[in-house]
Protein backbone atom coordinates (compact mmCIF):
# COMPACT_ATOMS: atom_id res chain seq x y z
CA UNK A 1 0.00 0.00 0.00
CA UNK A 2 1.11 3.56 -0.72
CA UNK A 3 1.04 5.72 2.41
CA UNK A 4 -0.38 9.22 2.68
CA UNK A 5 3.16 10.53 3.18
CA UNK A 6 4.18 9.19 -0.21
CA UNK A 7 1.23 10.92 -1.83
CA UNK A 8 3.57 13.94 -1.87
CA UNK A 9 5.48 12.21 -4.65
CA UNK A 10 2.38 11.58 -6.77
CA UNK A 11 1.01 15.06 -6.12
CA UNK A 12 4.27 16.48 -7.48
CA UNK A 13 4.40 13.96 -10.35
CA UNK A 14 0.78 13.26 -11.43
CA UNK A 15 2.03 11.47 -14.57
CA UNK A 16 3.28 8.67 -12.32
CA UNK A 17 -0.27 7.98 -11.09
CA UNK A 18 -0.99 6.32 -14.44
CA UNK A 19 1.85 3.82 -13.97
CA UNK A 20 0.92 0.26 -12.92
CA UNK A 21 0.35 -0.18 -9.19
CA UNK A 22 3.31 -2.56 -8.82
CA UNK A 23 5.76 -0.04 -10.32
CA UNK A 24 4.41 2.70 -8.04
CA UNK A 25 4.86 0.44 -5.04
CA UNK A 26 8.45 -0.29 -6.10
CA UNK A 27 9.14 3.41 -6.46
CA UNK A 28 7.83 4.11 -2.97
CA UNK A 29 9.49 1.11 -1.31
CA UNK A 30 12.91 1.49 -2.97
CA UNK A 31 13.04 5.25 -3.37
CA UNK A 32 15.13 7.19 -0.86
CA UNK A 33 13.85 10.46 0.57
CA UNK A 34 16.66 12.99 1.06
CA UNK A 35 16.64 16.54 2.41
CA UNK A 36 19.27 18.99 1.16
CA UNK A 37 20.41 22.28 2.66
CA UNK A 38 21.07 25.39 0.59
CA UNK A 39 24.19 24.95 -1.59
CA UNK A 40 24.46 21.25 -0.67
CA UNK A 41 25.73 19.24 -3.63
CA UNK A 42 23.69 16.17 -4.58
CA UNK A 43 25.89 14.95 -7.45
CA UNK A 44 29.35 16.09 -8.57
CA UNK A 45 30.78 16.04 -12.08
CA UNK A 46 32.31 12.64 -12.86
CA UNK A 47 30.21 10.79 -10.29
CA UNK A 48 28.37 7.57 -11.03
CA UNK A 49 24.68 8.09 -11.75
CA UNK A 50 23.34 5.79 -9.05
CA UNK A 51 19.95 7.49 -8.60
CA UNK A 52 17.43 9.56 -10.54
CA UNK A 53 16.22 12.52 -8.43
CA UNK A 54 12.56 13.53 -8.27
CA UNK A 55 12.22 17.01 -6.75
CA UNK A 56 9.41 17.08 -4.18
CA UNK A 57 10.12 20.55 -2.77
CA UNK A 58 12.66 23.26 -3.56
CA UNK A 59 15.08 23.52 -6.47
CA UNK A 60 18.15 21.77 -7.85
CA UNK A 61 20.51 23.84 -10.00
CA UNK A 62 22.40 21.92 -12.68
CA UNK A 63 25.57 23.69 -13.77
CA UNK A 64 29.04 23.23 -15.21
CA UNK A 65 32.31 24.83 -14.19
CA UNK A 66 35.33 25.74 -16.31
CA UNK A 67 38.96 25.19 -15.36
CA UNK A 68 39.14 28.85 -14.36
CA UNK A 69 36.22 28.40 -11.96
CA UNK A 70 33.49 30.10 -14.01
CA UNK A 71 30.03 28.58 -13.68
CA UNK A 72 27.28 28.25 -16.29
CA UNK A 73 23.78 27.24 -15.23
CA UNK A 74 22.35 24.65 -17.61
CA UNK A 75 18.89 24.47 -16.07
CA UNK A 76 16.98 24.19 -12.81
CA UNK A 77 14.80 21.34 -11.59
CA UNK A 78 11.76 22.49 -9.66
CA UNK A 79 9.02 20.62 -7.80
CA UNK A 80 7.48 18.00 -10.08
CA UNK A 81 10.55 17.74 -12.31
CA UNK A 82 13.49 15.38 -12.72
CA UNK A 83 16.93 15.48 -14.31
CA UNK A 84 17.38 14.47 -17.94
CA UNK A 85 21.17 14.41 -17.67
CA UNK A 86 20.91 11.84 -14.89
CA UNK A 87 18.36 9.77 -16.80
CA UNK A 88 20.60 9.78 -19.88
CA UNK A 89 23.61 8.86 -17.77
CA UNK A 90 21.72 5.90 -16.25
CA UNK A 91 20.22 4.59 -19.48
CA UNK A 92 23.29 5.08 -21.70
CA UNK A 93 26.10 4.64 -19.20
CA UNK A 94 28.86 7.08 -18.32
CA UNK A 95 29.33 9.55 -15.49
CA UNK A 96 27.38 12.67 -14.55
CA UNK A 97 28.70 15.58 -16.67
CA UNK A 98 27.73 18.49 -14.42
CA UNK A 99 27.01 19.45 -10.79
CA UNK A 100 23.60 19.22 -9.10
CA UNK A 101 23.26 21.59 -6.16
CA UNK A 102 20.32 22.60 -3.96
CA UNK A 103 19.03 26.17 -4.05
CA UNK A 104 17.38 26.68 -0.71
CA UNK A 105 15.99 23.82 1.37
CA UNK A 106 15.19 21.03 -1.07
CA UNK A 107 13.68 17.58 -0.74
CA UNK A 108 14.08 14.85 -3.33
CA UNK A 109 13.10 11.24 -3.89
CA UNK A 110 16.03 9.21 -5.27
CA UNK A 111 15.12 6.32 -7.56
CA UNK A 112 17.85 3.64 -7.80
CA UNK A 113 19.30 3.40 -11.30
CA UNK A 114 18.63 -0.34 -11.68
CA UNK A 115 14.97 0.17 -10.87
CA UNK A 116 14.68 2.99 -13.41
CA UNK A 117 16.17 0.77 -16.14
CA UNK A 118 13.76 -2.07 -15.41
CA UNK A 119 10.73 0.24 -15.23
CA UNK A 120 11.60 1.90 -18.55
CA UNK A 121 12.08 -1.49 -20.19
CA UNK A 122 8.83 -2.94 -18.88
CA UNK A 123 6.31 -0.09 -18.83
CA UNK A 124 5.26 2.35 -21.55
CA UNK A 125 4.26 4.92 -18.90
CA UNK A 126 7.85 5.18 -17.70
CA UNK A 127 9.17 5.51 -21.23
CA UNK A 128 6.67 8.32 -21.76
CA UNK A 129 7.91 9.98 -18.58
CA UNK A 130 11.56 9.86 -19.69
CA UNK A 131 10.69 11.17 -23.17
CA UNK A 132 8.82 14.06 -21.56
CA UNK A 133 12.03 14.97 -19.71
CA UNK A 134 13.93 15.04 -23.00
CA UNK A 135 11.31 17.21 -24.68
CA UNK A 136 11.21 19.84 -21.96
CA UNK A 137 14.93 20.09 -21.28
CA UNK A 138 15.92 20.13 -24.95
CA UNK A 139 13.98 23.37 -25.36
CA UNK A 140 15.69 24.88 -22.31
CA UNK A 141 19.20 23.88 -23.39
CA UNK A 142 18.66 25.10 -26.96
CA UNK A 143 17.54 28.46 -25.56
CA UNK A 144 20.72 28.57 -23.48
CA UNK A 145 22.88 27.81 -26.52
CA UNK A 146 21.13 30.60 -28.41
CA UNK A 147 21.79 33.04 -25.57
CA UNK A 148 25.45 32.17 -25.20
CA UNK A 149 26.22 31.97 -28.92
CA UNK A 150 24.17 34.79 -30.38
CA UNK A 151 23.55 37.45 -27.72
CA UNK A 152 25.98 40.02 -26.37
CA UNK A 153 26.76 39.75 -22.67
CA UNK A 154 25.20 43.14 -21.97
CA UNK A 155 21.89 42.14 -23.58
CA UNK A 156 21.98 38.82 -21.73
CA UNK A 157 22.42 40.65 -18.42
CA UNK A 158 19.59 43.03 -19.30
CA UNK A 159 17.37 40.05 -20.16
CA UNK A 160 18.28 38.35 -16.90
CA UNK A 161 17.43 41.46 -14.85
CA UNK A 162 14.11 42.02 -16.60
CA UNK A 163 13.07 38.40 -16.17
CA UNK A 164 14.20 38.16 -12.55
CA UNK A 165 12.51 41.40 -11.46
CA UNK A 166 9.05 40.80 -12.94
CA UNK A 167 7.68 39.21 -9.77
CA UNK A 168 9.71 41.18 -7.22
CA UNK A 169 8.72 44.84 -7.67
CA UNK A 170 11.70 45.56 -9.94
CA UNK A 171 14.30 44.40 -7.41
CA UNK A 172 16.77 41.62 -8.19
CA UNK A 173 18.28 40.12 -5.04
CA UNK A 174 21.49 38.79 -6.58
CA UNK A 175 25.14 39.72 -6.17
CA UNK A 176 27.38 40.43 -9.15
CA UNK A 177 29.12 37.09 -8.55
CA UNK A 178 25.82 35.21 -8.55
CA UNK A 179 24.75 36.82 -11.84
CA UNK A 180 28.12 35.94 -13.34
CA UNK A 181 27.65 32.31 -12.29
CA UNK A 182 24.18 32.26 -13.80
CA UNK A 183 25.36 33.60 -17.15
CA UNK A 184 28.74 31.90 -17.44
CA UNK A 185 30.84 35.05 -17.40
CA UNK A 186 33.13 36.79 -14.91
CA UNK A 187 32.12 39.00 -11.99
CA UNK A 188 34.29 41.80 -13.40
CA UNK A 189 32.34 41.78 -16.67
CA UNK A 190 29.02 41.86 -14.83
CA UNK A 191 30.18 44.73 -12.62
CA UNK A 192 31.38 46.75 -15.62
CA UNK A 193 28.10 46.31 -17.53
CA UNK A 194 25.95 47.04 -14.49
CA UNK A 195 27.95 50.23 -13.99
CA UNK A 196 27.14 51.20 -17.59
CA UNK A 197 23.45 50.52 -16.93
CA UNK A 198 23.63 52.62 -13.74
CA UNK A 199 25.34 55.49 -15.52
CA UNK A 200 22.57 55.42 -18.12
CA UNK A 201 19.96 55.67 -15.33
CA UNK A 202 18.48 52.24 -16.00
CA UNK A 203 19.27 50.73 -12.59
CA UNK A 204 20.71 51.49 -9.19
CA UNK A 205 22.91 48.98 -7.41
CA UNK A 206 22.71 48.25 -3.70
CA UNK A 207 24.60 45.78 -1.56
CA UNK A 208 23.44 42.34 -2.73
CA UNK A 209 20.60 43.68 -4.87
CA UNK A 210 19.76 45.72 -7.96
CA UNK A 211 16.75 47.99 -8.40
CA UNK A 212 15.48 48.56 -11.94
CA UNK A 213 14.50 52.19 -12.42
CA UNK A 214 13.36 52.08 -16.05
CA UNK A 215 12.12 48.55 -16.85
CA UNK A 216 10.82 49.43 -20.30
CA UNK A 217 14.12 51.00 -21.34
CA UNK A 218 16.08 48.07 -19.95
CA UNK A 219 13.86 45.69 -21.91
CA UNK A 220 14.55 47.79 -25.00
CA UNK A 221 18.23 47.34 -24.24
CA UNK A 222 17.61 43.58 -24.28
CA UNK A 223 15.95 43.74 -27.72
CA UNK A 224 18.40 46.25 -29.14
CA UNK A 225 21.89 45.92 -27.62
CA UNK A 226 23.08 49.22 -29.10
CA UNK A 227 20.26 51.22 -27.50
CA UNK A 228 22.37 52.26 -24.48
Amino acid sequence: MISRVDELLFDAFPILRTAPLRSRELLVSQGIRKSLDHKQVLVRAGSECAYLPFVLEGTLRIYKTSESGKELTLYRIERGESCILTATCILNGGSFPAIAEAEGATEVMLLPSRLLVSLVEEHAEWRKFVFSLYSHRLEVVLALVDEVAFHHVDSRIAAYLVKSAKSSQNVVNRTHAEIASELGTSREVVTRILKDFETAGLITTLRGSIRILRPADLEQKWAHPSAV
